[in-house]
């Protein structure tokens, strides 16, 4: 299978509901388990609450696009929006072995999305940040 599916939604919460619809159509179109399909909502759910919470200095409507490529066994997120330049990979990774009560506020949901997938690769470009998480997945 080498197929590609795109999802545009705004900066505004009540589109995660869209992002969640369009996650789980595809994954069941993909023949994906609901583990697989619960992770993935779980990292974009991370991703789009921050970009949505910090990526924004004005109450202006901007775009997010997600995209989910599947082709030889390895499945692609690109999740690009066009707010402050940021790259979340260089958020120090959260420390696990403490107590919650102890730990540091942030890097929490990027530690999660880096224990989630293979690879995830950060890129700037024409005024957009853009994330892109790699996965192996088989599918029975």
């Amino acid at each position: 299978m080498n197929e590609q599916k795109n999802l545009t939604v705004i900066n505004d919460q009540n589109q995660l509901d869209k992002i969640v619809s369009f996650t789980n159509k595809t994954s069941d179109s993909w023949g994906f388990s609901p583990e697989l399909t619960g992770e993935i909502n779980l990292m974009l759910e991370e991703l789009f609450i921050n970009t949505i919470s910090y990526g924004y200095t004005d109450t202006a409507v901007h775009e997010i696009k997600i995209s989910f490529k599947y082709e030889n066994r390895l499945f692609t997120i690109e999740f690009s929006d066009d707010g402050l330049e940021f790259n979340p990979l260089t958020i120090p990774e959260a420390d696990t072995s403490l107590d919650i009560m102890d730990r540091k506020i942030g890097g929490l949901g990027m530690y999660l999305i880096k224990k989630l997938s293979d690879t995830v690769e950060y890129k700037y470009e024409n005024g957009r940040n853009t994330l892109i998480i790699i996965k192996t997945i088989t599918v029975n």
